[in-house]
């Protein structure tokens, strides 16, 4: 079952304990009353509809998680049939944020009609309706790369409203998913988000954007890297350490070399991990705790400037 409603009331009805693997931890009981709006799937429900759930809870192969709803919140809740009553799909992704109302009448675009795409529809809605940043992001968070892409039209669009276009975080958060659905017309917002310093945001959404343009061609991909490459933003230059690699190209090794000696201690291991991933030669990428005194990551740099020279004269051997 699936049904999208207001959780009005979340009550404790009792503690207990949950073991997994020998280890116990302390269970909640809940009571959760639902003003439900839509039944999306499954038998219709009745407009209080109540459940009870306990946090944490195993999920089927046996992993405790501590999923829940918070009272006073809309959500999309996914609900499977017990012996008792009803009961999560899974503790890990009990319900996920949603809409009270739709866009309206007016909204260019408009998705399908089965329950996976009335419930994409419903997460949308947040972002264009009167909902609040804290509540349009974790939408956003909660689109599948590799399953969301019905929604790039509808993406596109919300670009153009003034709430997302006002907030760095949502407009970087939307450009980084519809460049990882190949959608190049947003390459120009991507570069000003990057490289436009007047442009304030957190990190976490410019390194998820770092990351969609590392899936692209590597002849848009690669130039682009190299900038963040650049950046005055040790994290940025990191990221695009990290994401270099999946280009899985051959010019990415040079810009790699290229940063070899970078003055950030994080870059210069992250420039060494790619190295060492792309070339397959795996030994020569420092472990996570090498310091700088360590005789490995001494020979691991050594190793990469070696390396760097060596292509270098082959190169001019073959012209």
């Amino acid at each position: 079952m699936i049904i999208a409603g207001k959780a009005e009331r979340v009550q404790q009805t009792g503690t207990g304990s949950v073991e997994l693997n020998g280890v116990d931890y302390a269970r909640l009981d809940l009571q959760a009353e639902l003003r439900v709006d839509e039944t999306i799937k499954g038998r219709s429900a009745p407009v209080s509809f109540t459940f009870s759930y306990s946090t944490p809870a195993i999920d089927s192969v046996g992993n405790v998680a501590e999923g829940g709803l918070a009272p006073n919140t809309y959500r999309v809740v996914f609900l499977k049939k017990t012996a008792t009553g009803y009961a999560f799909v899974s503790p890990y992704y009990p319900s996920i944020p949603s809409a009270s109302k739709s866009c309206g009448p007016n909204w260019q675009v408009q998705l399908g009609e089965d329950a996976y795409h009335k419930v994409l529809q419903r997460l949308l809605d947040l972002l264009c309706t009167d909902s609040t940043p804290e509540e349009k992001q974790p939408a956003l968070f909660d689109l599948n790369w590799n399953e969301d892409s019905s929604a790039a039209p509808f993406l596109r669009a919300a670009l153009n409203l003034p709430d997302v276009k006002s907030n760095p975080t949502l407009r970087i958060s939307i450009v980084s998913d519809l460049l990882h659905w190949r959608d190049l017309s947003v390459l120009p917002l991507a570069e000003e988000d990057l490289f436009d310093r007047s442009a304030k945001s957190p990190f976490y959404p410019k390194s998820n954007l770092v990351l969609a343009i590392s899936s692209l061609e590597p002849h848009t991909s690669i130039p682009l890297l190299a900038r963040v490459l650049k950046s005055p933003e040790p994290e940025e230059r990191v990221a695009a350490a990290r994401f270099l690699e999946y280009t899985n190209s051959e010019t990415a090794l040079d810009i790699l070399l290229s940063a070899l000696d970078d003055p950030d201690r994080e870059v210069q291991f992250a420039v060494m991990q790619s190295l060492g991933n792309l070339t397959g030669q795996h030994y020569w990428r420092p472990n996570t705790g090498t310091t700088e005194s360590d005789p490995h990551w001494v020979s691991c740099i050594q190793h990469w400037r070696e390396f760097g020279e060596q292509r270098n004269a082959d190169r001019t051997k073959s012209r």
